[in-house]
C-alpha cells in the first residue's frame, strides 16, 4: 500500500544513466511519489548522491539489506544488464512493482522465470524502452495493428552514435563485454545498450496486440569492432520477422560523424517515417497521419510506472515478453563473426576512434538498403580473414 498516497520508490543505481531519471524525478513539483532508498556499490561517483542523502534518503549496497528493514511500492533498476534478472526477482519477492532498464537480460531464458516470479507476486514489470512509453509510438502501432497501412513489408532504421573511448570503461568496466566476472551473460554492444531501443521499436510496433512485439525468424549479420572490446560496436544486422517483414537495422560507435536515429517503416498499403522530428506516415490513397515525435519526453516511462503502482491489474506496453523479443535478436546476432577494422583504417580525433569511410557506407547501407558485406569497400576496411 501507497503511505500518505506517495508512492515509494527504491532506485537501484544512481549513476550513470540514472541520472536522467532522477534528473526528472527530483525536479518534479508536489511529486506522488517518495524516494525511500537508494542502492548503489560507488555512490561517490553519483551527481544525486549529496542530494539525496541531504533529503534523508537511507543508501544501502544491495537490495537485500534494504528489504531487509524497509519496503517500496516499485523499483527503478537501473544497473548493468548483468544485475537485471537478479536485481528483477529480488525486488518482486520483496512486494514491489518493477521498471528495469532495457535490455530486460542478456538471456531470452530469463522471461518465464521473471513472468513466473510476476505473476506469483502479483506485481508488473515493465522494460524501460523509452519509445513504447511515448504516445506517438503507441498511437502509430494501434494504428498499424489495426490495418491502416496494411501488412509490414521493410523496415529499415540508423542511428550513428560515436562514443569516445573512456564510454567503454564506464562504471566498473564492464562496457563491450559479453559476459560479467561471474559469467553471466549481457552481451553489451551498441545494439543491446545505446541504440536498443531503435531495433527493439521494430519489433514493438509491428507486435500487434499491446504487450507483444514481433520476433525474428532469421538473422544475416555484419559485425565489427575499432575499439578495444570484445564485443562489436558497429551492426549491419537483418532479420526476417514473424509477420512476414525484413528489418534492417543499422548502427554504430565508431563513426566520423552523428547520425541521430532515423527509420522508414513500408506496408503494403503505405509508408511511415521518422527524420529525429517526427513521425508521418502515408498511405497509398493519400491519408496522411502525423504522429509527433517519440524523443520529446523520454521520461514518461519513469512516471507512468509510478502511476501504474495504483491501477490494479496494469499491464505494461512494454513488459517482459514484448522486451524478450530484442533479446532473442541479440543471441542470434552474437552466432556472428566479429570483423576487427584493419589498423591503417583507425583514425582519432580528440577522444574518439573511428573508422574511416564507415559513415559514408553506413548511409549508403541505409539509402540503398543493403548490408556492409554488399560492399567492396567493407571488405577492404575489416580483416575478413
Amino acid at each position: 500500500m501507497c503511505v500518505n498516497n506517495k508512492v515509494k520508490l527504491l532506485c537501484v543505481g544512481i549513476g550513470g544513466y540514472a541520472e536522467v531519471y532522477l534528473n526528472a524525478l527530483l525536479a518534479k513539483e508536489e511529486p506522488d511519489f517518495e524516494i525511500v532508498g537508494m542502492v548503489e556499490v560507488m555512490p561517490e561517483r553519483c551527481k544525486h548522491y549529496p542530494t539525496l542523502a541531504a533529503a534523508g534518503v537511507p543508501l544501502f549496497p544491495t537490495m537485500e539489506e534494504f528489504y531487509a528493514a524497509h519496503t517500496a511500492d516499485l523499483a527503478i533498476i537501473t544497473t548493468p544488464i548483468f544485475l537485471h534478472t537478479r536485481q528483477v526477482l529480488c525486488a518482486l519477492s520483496n512486494g514491489s512493482h518493477v521498471m528495469v532498464e532495457k535490455p530486460l537480460s542478456g538471456v531470452s531464458a530469463d522471461e518465464a522465470v521473471i513472468n513466473e516470479a510476476a505473476q506469483k507476486a502479483g506485481k508488473f514489470v515493465m522494460v524501460g524502452y523509452q519509445w513504447s512509453y511515448a504516445s506517438a509510438i503507441n498511437t502509430l502501432k494501434a494504428d498499424i495493428t489495426a490495418g491502416v497501412y496494411g501488412k509490414p513489408q521493410f523496415l529499415k532504421t540508423l542511428v550513428l552514435w560515436p562514443r569516445p573511448q573512456e564510454y567503454f570503461t564506464r562504471g566498473t568496466g564492464w562496457g563491450g563485454k559479453c559476459l560479467a566476472p561471474d559469467g553471466t551473460v549481457m552481451n553489451d554492444s551498441v545494439l543491446n545498450n545505446a541504440t536498443a531501443h531503435y531495433l527493439h521499436n521494430m519489433l514493438y510496433v509491428t507486435g500487434g496486440a499491446v504487450g507483444r512485439a514481433a520476433e525474428a525468424v532469421t538473422t544475416e549479420c555484419d559485425l565489427s569492432r575499432v575499439n578495444a572490446i570484445e564485443n562489436f560496436d558497429t551492426a549491419a544486422a537483418r532479420f526476417t520477422l514473424d509477420n512476414g517483414a525484413t528489418a534492417l537495422c543499422l548502427v554504430s560507435h565508431a563513426t566520423e560523424k552523428l547520425q541521430d536515429p532515423l527509420f522508414c517503416y513500408r506496408f503494403e498499403n503505405g509508408t511511415v517515417s521518422y527524420d529525429g522530428k517526427e513521425i508521418v506516415g502515408v498511405t497509398t490513397d493519400g491519408k496522411e497521419y502525423r504522429y509527433g515525435n517519440p524523443a520529446a519526453d523520454v521520461n514518461e516511462k519513469i512516471f507512468e510506472a509510478i502511476a501504474a503502482v495504483q491501477v490494479p491489474d496494469y499491464i505494461p506496453p512494454c513488459g517482459v515478453s514484448a522486451a524478450a523479443a530484442q533479446v532473442r535478436c541479440i543471441e542470434a546476432v552474437q552466432q556472428h563473426p566479429i570483423r576487427p577494422v584493419k589498423t591503417e583504417k583507425i583514425k582519432i580525433r580528440d577522444r574518439f576512434l573511428y573508422a574511416d569511410g564507415l559513415y559514408e557506407l553506413m548511409m549508403r547501407c541505409y539509402d540503398e538498403e543493403h548490408l556492409l558485406s554488399d560492399y567492396e569497400e567493407y571488405r577492404e576496411l575489416v580483416d575478413m580473414t
